[in-house]
């Protein structure tokens, strides 16, 4: 194995990854899961964990094991995350792979998605009865293959990602509770951009999810015991069958896996709820033949996402948690507390929307408006009060 030396901002994201995101305490079991290529990220993490009493264990998945693992296999089941490590911990950090992720090209679709899936029903069952917090740490998505892949400089994602991650949950929660207060007697958002865009979709507030970073006990009740590093959003549900009009995307849709890999301006159109018509300007087929195959629900529009991380600009795979982004997410919606089951999910995102709240204006450009006009202060001459006598 090619030892690499740890990168120089490692030591501060494993302080703020295990003390500000997952409040690790004393005494507390923290698994470390890793591939090969994210050991370097990883071994600091062990570090710091023990620095702060806690009781750390590395997984690693050697990656070379893992591809001659993939051949040969007859009838065995495909490679995932082991359950063991897991039944013990109070708290998991996932540094995800593989690198060489082309090398799976070629694996049949059901086989691919279990792989990919990684961490198993059995695993997210044991998970759940553990009281888990578990966190997923983006920066190892950032390769060189990656960006090769995607056309963008690897250096400049890792140094959004790192930006992001420093957004602490804290940050976060104080916008998010500002903006779900304002949105919670919400009924409609129309969503308007000079590109076309001009969609009317009916919400419900009563299942919006704020996701901060942290997991709580009252995430963990719900069974969002699973957060990412960096985060930062709104989750609004669609209203069944309340969706209506022209939605276009000015974000590129990543995905590493399809043909082509970036999807550009994808136009979506809806009615009921329902998507009618859709047209990209690149990365229309993989699209067209994931929702075909999707079943029931790949159609529907399901949720609203609102981006609070204001680190995040152009990232790769992260457009969604960029601070004031609108993202429109179709089909499958359980992965923000929705019970549409389609084996198809699509997200879409907007940067720089006007965004209406039953008639209100509520961002403009893609910047939060005031919810009121600002009243004069005490300074104001018209305002002043005498002096007490």
């Amino acid at each position: 194995m090619v030892k690499r030396r740890p990168p120089p901002a490692a030591d501060a994201l494993a302080r703020l990854a295990l003390d500000r995101f997952l409040s690790v305490r004393s005494g507390e079991a923290v698994t470390i899961e890793a591939w090969t290529h994210g050991l370097p990220w990883a071994l600091p993490f062990v570090l710091e964990a023990r620095r702060m009493g806690a009781e750390p264990t590395l997984v690693l998945e050697d990656e070379e094991t893992f591809f001659r693992s993939l051949t040969g296999r007859s009838r065995r089941p495909p490679v995932q995350a082991p359950v063991g490590p897991v039944v013990s911990a109070d708290v998991y950090v996932y540094f995800g792979g593989p690198e060489q992720f082309p090398r799976l090209f070629g694996l049949p679709a059901g086989e691919l998605e279990t792989v990919l899936a990684r961490h198993g029903p059995a695993w997210w069952e044991a998970a759940r009865r553990a009281g888990l917090r578990a966190a997923r740490m983006a920066i190892t998505t950032a390769t060189e293959t990656a960006a090769e892949r995607y056309g963008v400089d690897v250096g400049a994602w890792r140094r959004e990602i790192l930006a992001a991650s420093h957004v602490t949950p804290d940050r976060l929660r104080a916008r998010g509770n500002r903006w779900a207060r304002r949105l919670s007697r919400a009924r409609t958002f129309r969503i308007r951009h000079p590109n076309g865009t001009d969609l009317t979709v009916g919400v419900r507030p009563r299942g919006m999810i704020l996701e901060d970073g942290a997991v709580d006990r009252e995430d963990r009740r719900r069974g969002r015991f699973w957060t990412q590093i960096p985060t930062g959003y709104l989750a609004i549900p669609i209203r069944p069958g309340e969706a209506d009009g022209a939605w276009e995307a000015n974000r590129p849709t990543y995905d590493r896996l399809a043909d082509p890999p970036v999807a550009l301006g994808a136009r979506l159109e809806f009615t009921r709820g329902r998507l009618r018509q859709f047209a990209f300007d690149r990365g229309g087929e993989p699209f067209a033949a994931a929702r075909a195959a999707g079943g029931p629900g790949s159609d529907r529009a399901s949720a609203i996402v609102v981006g609070l991380n204001p680190g995040v600009d152009h990232a790769p795979e992260l457009a969604e948690i960029a601070r004031g982004s609108i993202s429109l997410l179709l089909g499958n919606d359980r992965a923000v507390g929705g019970r549409n089951r389609a084996r198809f999910e699509f997200l879409s995102t907007l940067a720089g929307a006007t965004v209406e709240v039953d008639g209100l204006p509520w961002l403009v450009d893609g910047r939060e408006r005031p919810s009121r006009p600002p009243s004069r202060d005490a300074t104001d001459p018209r305002r002043r009060r005498p002096p007490y006598r």
